[in-house]
């Protein structure tokens, strides 16, 4: 069999802008490597899956994704679940617990596509928009008994905000915390995951999923939900407009998606 080179992709920053829109470069680009029958190409996002959704239509391109960095994954070429993992309540009721001593309140995503935001929730209002017709409100005790929540977020909050439990939460043995300088949601982005899960379990998980094996694995990213998937991958490229740690991993770094610079992957592969 020929090589493989498996492609794994960021998308806010790293593949568009703020706008959503690729450069038309960059379109060009992924359709390109999409047609190679020697590369795969997959998405590595926090987003969820409407709006990756959402996000992929306003550029007219579909690829398999892992989401909520790595909490799940789901296939848009095929419409089909590859991966998910959620909290046992116990645990979730624990994170929870520690979220509510610091006053700070959390959106949850759910297995089934649902947000779930609890009164005095700490997240901005951008965030809240961009939920649309996901979004419930709950209680926190009403959270706190569910076996079907993936992950949990606050974002666009300023870092005081989330640095007490983000603090207490980054060595608990039931969590997977990332806190970021966030550009799509400034200024700072907090998210709260089952143990273990990052961009790279996800990642492997599609690899399983698919049984395959790449030779070789090309990452791309710009953010701080980024830097275990560049640190991972046999090439790390990152994007000259991203956050210092993920410039710093890099083997190249690439213009922002507004100078065209995820279409210099195609060189590169």
């Amino acid at each position: 069999m020929a090589p493989l080179t498996l492609v794994v992709t960021d998308l806010d920053g790293s593949l568009w802008d703020n706008s959503l829109v690729c450069h038309r470069d960059v379109r060009s680009a992924v359709i390109e490597v999409q047609g190679r029958d020697d590369v795969v190409l997959l998405a590595a996002t926090g987003r969820r899956r409407n709006s990756a959704r959402l996000a992929f239509g306003l550029n007219d391109i579909v690829m398999p994704a892992v989401l909520l960095n790595g909490a799940t994954g789901y296939d848009f070429t095929r419409e089909e679940i590859f991966h998910t993992v959620s909290w046992q309540p116990a645990d979730l009721a624990h994170v929870l617990e520690v979220l509510a001593s610091f006053q700070v309140g959390p959106v949850a995503y759910l297995v089934d596509g649902r947000a779930m935001v609890v009164e005095d929730v700490t997240t901005s209002v951008k965030h809240l928009d961009s939920l649309g017709d996901d979004l419930v409100w709950v209680t926190l005790d009403e959270l706190s008994t569910r076996d079907d929540v993936m992950g949990l977020s606050m974002l666009g909050v300023e870092h005081g905000e989330v640095s007490g439990p983000l603090e207490a939460l980054r060595d608990d043995p039931i969590a997977e915390v990332a806190g970021y300088g966030d550009h799509l949601y400034p200024p700072f982005s907090f998210m709260v995951a089952p143990p273990g899960i990052t961009k790279v379990a996800g990642i492997k998980a599609y690899l399983d999923a698919r049984e395959l094996v790449p030779d070789r694995v090309i990452a791309v990213g710009d953010g701080g939900n980024d830097l275990t998937m560049l640190e991972w991958a046999h090439t790390a490229i990152a994007v000259e407009t991203g956050v210092a740690e993920a410039k710093a991993l890099a083997d190249v770094i690439i213009p922002g998606p507004a100078d065209r610079g995820w279409a210099e992957v195609l060189a590169l592969i």
